[in-house]
């Protein structure tokens, strides 16, 4: 296990590799198309917009920082993706370190994260807070986990101006307390997320109210109606359903039950309590997109599973996890189709299966 004043140290090559990884995809991404650049550019130039009517103009933050730097819109916003999505792989290895996690898991865990179809989808279409969030969403469960009780409701407060998810690490954290039948820490880290909510929910109505916002009718605010679930099963086949879901994390799908044999019981305890939210957000987002915002707990559990292979083939299909990717969620033209990577990638999940039945044997 790497040691927790090593962490950082040991970390910094792969963060700096990454970045110029994530760089490069950033380069080869075409345009995102379609795009929410208009609307999130009137949010971030205005801050406050009177009469704003979408669900992009409660969510304030992120526009209104990416918007403060100068240059060509792409590349402002674009450079922001890149730089989230490595702060969020970096800190959901520091939250694999946390959990106990040992060196090799840690390390895959960090490739794994940035590398994936969520990462390389907010890369290829940058216009939104989710990069911004999936960064804060395993720093505040870290914070959690050291009891920083404060510092954890001060950055989610902060974070539900940017995009609600911010609160959803807190109602995990308070789920895997109650399964551990810590009901005092269940009953502090439920009322913080409340509290976080309560603030989220005076920011639409302040914004409703005195500058007559609205969310125009989007799915997302409609759950009775079936959210945006519903939307997306009316424009989705059958086929193209089932791919959109197996390609938020490919074969780790496969290396999942086996990483959960050998996982510590805390990232059990919190994986079990993000399921509630889990089925909340896949309600009023799309599925693929609800289920990457839980990467920084699946990611860990799947690496622990791909660490009992030798280094050079759990090497192998990162590199074939990324490439499958490159089209998934980058959409970049040009790459092998993304269907003979993720077999190869199904081929060595399967191989890292049966040596983690042997890891769990000798436990």
């Amino acid at each position: 296990m790497i040691d927790r004043d090593r962490f950082w140290i040991s970390i910094a090559p792969h963060a700096g590799a990454i970045l110029v990884v994530l760089a490069v995809v950033a380069w080869l991404a075409p345009p995102p198309e379609p795009t929410d650049q208009v609307m999130v550019e009137h949010v971030g130039q205005g801050v406050i917009n009177p009469g704003c009517a979408d669900l992009n103009c409660f969510r304030i933050l992120v526009p209104a920082a990416v918007e403060s730097f100068p240059g060509p819109s792409l590349l402002r916003w674009r450079t922001y993706a890149v730089l989230m999505n490595a702060a969020a792989a970096v800190a959901t290895s520091w939250l694999a370190l946390e959990l106990g996690l040992p060196a090799a898991a840690i390390t895959l865990t960090v490739w794994l994260a940035a590398l994936g179809a969520g990462s390389f989808s907010t890369v290829y279409h940058p216009y939104n807070a989710d990069s911004f969030v999936l960064f804060l969403a395993p720093v505040i469960t870290v914070l959690l986990l050291r009891h920083r009780m404060v510092a954890a409701g001060s950055i989610a407060t902060a974070g539900i101006f940017a995009k609600e998810f911010a609160a959803v690490p807190l109602y995990v954290a308070a789920a895997a307390s109650a399964l551990q039948q810590r009901w005092r820490e269940c009953g502090r880290r439920a009322a913080l997320a409340v509290l976080v909510t309560l603030v989220w929910i005076a920011l639409q109505l302040t914004l409703m109210g005195a500058f007559n916002y609205s969310y125009n009718a989007n799915p997302s605010s409609q759950p009775l109606s079936g959210g945006y679930l519903r939307l997306w099963l009316e424009h989705m086949t059958p086929a193209m359903a089932v791919f959109a879901l197996f390609g938020t994390f490919g074969a780790v799908y496969l290396l999942l039950p086996f990483g959960w044999l050998i996982a510590p019981p805390l990232l059990r305890q919190l994986a079990v309590g993000s399921i509630p939210a889990l089925m909340a957000f896949v309600l009023v987002a799309t599925p693929e997109r609800a289920l990457w915002n839980f990467f920084f707990l699946a990611i860990p559990i799947g690496a622990l599973a791909l660490a009992t292979l030798p280094t050079a083939l759990a090497a192998a299909f990162v590199a074939l996890f990324a490439l499958a990717n490159l089209r998934i969620g980058a959409q970049v033209p040009g790459v092998p189709a993304s269907r003979y990577a993720l077999m190869a990638t199904l081929v060595i999940a399967a191989a890292a299966a049966w040596r983690s039945r042997a890891t769990k044997a000798t436990v």
